[in-house]
């Protein structure tokens, strides 16, 4: 009897370590199972959300092959047409060998006094931003209209002075236009030019008002529309004003006429130290 007890007891004991290596082996099988399912799983996201790559010789730059030199390329920089010509390293008086000066009275004074002999003019006291493209200058004893004048040779530039005797104007509207449509002329004309709209040099503080609209301040005024088309036509602006003025926005009284209009030789030489002072490389630019 007791011998039955004992087997049966043995049999209970087998069952029950069969039960746990049975439990055993389902948990490793389950470890295996999740790990095997996370492991496709980081898998499959990693290749989802990893960047495609396309292997084609005409994608991307090939590597350089051994003893190729190696070219270090550099962003393109553009001009700020928006800003003012800045200050630059000093030009030589040849510089003007190539550049035209249209203006007014105040231009008609660098060949009165005998500056910028290098460069050509075409000026004349009185004239107006609207009339200069169909005007007839005098020119080395003879007449020349502005078209004329950009056939004769390729100007690296063109530089313009006006807006004075159009203080007087009604509306700013017919200056904006006029001047807008005579630098798209000259561009057309002279494609391969630098083009400098210069802001009007203003007048003494004894002159300002005399007449009333001959003022500094529709000086000021005009100055901003000539920086708009310089930015809207991409030529460049020079702001002239600074260097005649100080930053006062009035004709210091030692570059000025006993008119307070008119510039006197220390004037020009000024005005021509700001210009040769002020003058784009264009090669920066891209």
């Amino acid at each position: 009897m007791q011998d039955q007890d004992a087997a049966k007891r043995e049999i209970y004991r087998q069952k029950l370590r069969m039960k746990k290596r049975k439990r055993l082996t389902a948990l490793i099988l389950l470890a295996i199972i999740l790990f095997l399912v996370v492991f496709v799983l980081v898998k499959l996201l990693s290749w989802i959300f990893a960047p495609k790559y396309v292997a084609s010789a005409n994608i991307g730059p090939s590597l350089p092959a051994e003893g190729d030199p190696i070219v270090i390329t550099t962003p393109p920089v553009y001009y700020d047409y928006s800003v003012p010509v800045p200050l630059s390293a000093l030009v030589e008086d040849s510089y003007f060998s190539d550049v035209l000066m249209i203006g007014d009275a105040r231009v008609a004074g660098f060949p009165l006094f005998g500056y910028l002999p290098k460069a050509d003019f075409l000026a004349s006291e009185g004239i107006s931003v609207d009339r200069i493209k169909d005007f007839d200058f005098e020119v080395d004893g003879t007449t020349r209209t502005l078209g004329e004048q950009l056939l004769r040779k390729p100007y690296k530039a063109v530089y313009i002075q006006v807006g004075l005797n159009e203080l007087g104007w009604e509306n700013n509207t017919a200056f904006y236009k006029s001047y807008s449509d005579l630098v798209e002329i000259i561009k057309n004309a002279a494609p391969g030019a630098s083009i400098y709209i210069q802001g009007i040099i203003p007048i003494t503080s004894g002159k300002s008002g005399n007449p009333n609209y001959l003022t500094n301040e529709k000086i000021a005024e005009s100055n901003s529309l000539i920086r708009q088309i310089a930015e809207e036509k991409k030529v460049y602006y020079l702001d002239v004003t600074e260097g005649m003025s100080n930053g006062t926005g009035v004709l210091l009284s030692g570059y000025a006429a006993s008119n307070g209009l008119s510039l006197t030789r220390e004037g020009y030489n000024k005005w021509i130290e700001y210009l040769k002072t002020h003058v784009v490389d264009k090669e920066k630019y891209s």
